[in-house]
């Protein structure tokens, strides 16, 4: 990938997970990154290493709240000068079941996985068209956009929400020359995750559908991210990118 030193990206839910990964990622790769999670203790953890503070700037808030969305992306550009790309990261999972749902766990969950990516993409594409600036912005889906299983709907539905988005938004902001992708992960690693690995029975259950045998790392992730903010990838729009291993096209 080429070295973009003077482009800044935007990172949302970056303290922890794929989005911490996708913001180291791209300081390897020399854009800029600001990055946006309202967990402040994590999110300083990792900004603040001396290390990335020429290149790395961060705020926090939640990425359902317009005023903070609307407050984050004026640091950003104060601090940088420019914007170029956004990850949309920052998500929650939560499991309960249908019939036994409350309204609250499923405002929360669409607040914060698909209104969240509404507020930062409409933000970072006006920003984009007002200043004539080409552009790319990348959502974090799920495999769940498909493959659901119980006490799922929600963060099903979200993530179903998150394709058809990115289809849409790609569409309406082709012409401006802005490119919207959305990447799938299937079963990754995170820290999240890794409280689950103790039942090695389940675990080995679930890698046996996984036709490459492993869970995917976050870093795994971040790279696929790189490459759809890249010119390497300036003639993809409105591409649903899975990185799971081939879990979602495998059927015994």
């Amino acid at each position: 990938m080429e070295l973009l030193a003077k482009k800044t990206v935007i990172v949302t839910g970056a303290a922890s997970g794929i989005g911490k990964a996708i913001v180291l990622y791209l300081l390897e790769k020399q854009y800029r990154v600001f990055g946006f999670d309202r967990n402040e203790k994590d999110l300083k953890l990792l900004f603040n290493e001396e290390a990335l503070k020429e290149n790395a700037a961060f705020y926090v808030g939640d990425v359902s709240k317009k005023e903070d969305v609307r407050n984050a992306l004026e640091a950003c550009v104060k601090r940088f000068g420019n914007i170029y790309g956004l990850v949309s990261s920052a998500g929650i999972v939560k499991k309960d079941e249908f019939l036994s749902m409350e309204e609250n766990s499923w405002d929360t969950t669409l607040d914060i996985n698909l209104k969240g990516a509404f507020l930062w993409g409409q933000m970072v594409g006006r920003w984009l068209v007002e200043n004539q600036t080409a552009g790319s912005i990348v959502h974090i889906g799920c495999m769940r956009a498909s493959l659901v299983c119980k006490g799922m709907a929600a963060y099903a539905a979200s993530k179903g929400g998150i394709r058809n988005f990115t289809k849409a938004m790609a569409v309406e902001l082709a012409p401006y020359n802005i490119r919207v992708n959305a990447i799938e992960p299937g079963r990754t690693l995170t820290e999240t995750l890794q409280k689950y690995m103790l039942d090695h029975k389940a675990v080995e259950k679930r890698l046996q559908l996984i036709p490459l045998g492993r869970f995917a790392k976050p870093e795994d992730i971040a790279k696929a991210a790189g490459f759809l903010l890249s010119e390497d990838a300036n003639y993809i729009t409105g591409a649903i990118l899975p990185v799971d291993g081939g879990y979602s096209i495998y059927k015994e």
